[in-house]
């Protein structure tokens, strides 16, 4: 914030400004803002394997993978499936346009 208002306000008040002027910046705004006011351990994605997922999984708790751009773990579901024996087993449906019917 300019001036004086770094000071004047609280975090809370600074993204409610943010929003108002500067809502490109406000996905940054409130990483900063967890990080200062709940900790670093809210602003870190926990590392994560297969073997971890997998654990969590049975025949009637699949596995579900909500990706962002660019993100594709199929290679790295395909080689752990191998290693498990399992890939001739193994179901792979994308939730494009149209594919709600396949699920």
């Amino acid at each position: 914030m300019p001036g004086v208002w770094d000071t004047k306000l609280d975090d809370f008040c600074k993204l409610i400004i943010l929003k108002a002027f500067r809502a490109e910046k406000l996905s940054a705004a409130f990483q900063i803002f967890v990080l200062r006011n709940m900790g670093k351990f809210y602003t870190e994605a926990p590392p994560v394997t297969m073997e971890i997922v997998y654990a969590d999984t049975d025949a009637r708790t699949p596995m579900v993978f909500i990706l962002s751009t660019g993100a594709d773990p199929t290679n790295q579901l395909s080689k752990f499936a191998k290693q498990l024996n399992q890939f001739d087993d193994m179901a792979a449906i994308s939730l494009g346009q149209g594919q709600d019917v396949y699920a």
